[in-house]
């Protein structure tokens, strides 16, 4: 092959290479281009929140066929009636036999129940008739184990009969709230109830108890008496039994004990509480309930 053969031939490779470099740096080009970008994480919604009502549940007290309300007021800390820890034929339930279902029967499911690790109470009080003295000091904190994250525990008020009424004068609602009616293991509430003064009781100025126009049923013992402003609750009693007191109103209404007789004690560890000697508390006037 003469020369002008050979210098064609390396012409022509030399223009193939280009093409087969433009080719590959187009496909790598285009490769490079058609790789996704790399997609945002996809942010989970939050989970819906409960609702207050929520930290309200059913106390299992270890008597077959018989419950209480409690009211969660700490992650590991519930409050209930004093006498609904001794309403069986075998006397005072133990720590580890109360079980706390909150949320029972709800919409949502039924959230992980706790058990009772240890209890401090107002006063060692049998269900069945309560005495005026016993009203004040009806109620029990209940630690539990394990705490429950999922639900936000219902603040404790420490307020006065008249502070009450002012709330309530301002727009606050008034409801009540427990698993009563047997072992129906729904929450029942009661929206608009009233608040008895101390002046129509003649009380005054006695606020270690609270008398409530509203129906209440067996069970409902440990269940919440709550001030609601909007949608923010506020515990300020919590149901103890129901009566009559014909000086006041001819009919069976509801009782309670003010939140403000446990209040101080929620924020300490349950074996660090000290409580006044019963004596040293005020008297309610003589109102009894059926036993419970």
């Amino acid at each position: 092959m003469d020369e002008f053969g050979q210098r064609a031939i390396v012409r022509l490779r030399a223009g193939l290479c280009a093409v087969v470099v433009l080719v590959l740096v187009s496909v790598l080009t285009g490769c490079e281009t058609e790789v996704p970008p790399e997609a945002p994480p996809i942010e989970q919604p939050p989970p819906a929140a409960l609702p207050w009502q929520a930290a309200i549940g059913e106390l299992d007290t270890g008597a077959p066929g018989i419950h209480c309300s409690a009211i969660l007021v700490r992650a590991d800390m519930v409050v209930t009636a004093s006498h609904c820890l001794d309403i069986s034929t075998q006397g005072p339930a133990a720590p580890g036999q109360l079980v706390f279902r909150p949320d029972m029967g709800a919409t949502t499911g039924a959230l992980p129940a706790s058990r009772g690790v240890s209890v401090r109470m107002g006063a060692q009080i049998r269900s069945g008739n309560l005495r005026n003295q016993d009203v004040p000091v009806d109620w029990a904190l209940v630690q539990i184990s394990p705490p429950l994250r999922s639900v936000r525990p219902i603040p404790v008020a420490s307020l006065t009969i008249a502070q009450m009424l002012r709330r309530i004068g301002s727009g606050d609602r008034l409801i009540t709230a427990g698993y009563g009616n047997g072992a129906s293991d729904t929450l029942k509430e009661r929206d608009g109830c009233r608040l008895f003064s101390q002046q129509e009781l003649g009380l005054y100025p006695d606020d270690s108890w609270l008398q409530l126009d509203c129906f209440i049923r067996t069970g409902d013992s440990g269940g919440a008496i709550v001030l609601l402003d909007g949608g923010r609750p506020l515990l300020v009693g919590i149901v103890v039994g129901w009566g009559r007191n014909p000086k006041v109103i001819d009919r069976t209404v509801a009782f309670g004990a003010n939140a403000a007789n446990f209040a101080p004690y929620v924020g300490q560890p349950i074996a660090a509480v000290l409580l006044p000697p019963a004596d040293q508390l005020a008297e309610a006037p003589s109102f009894h309930s059926p036993r419970n």
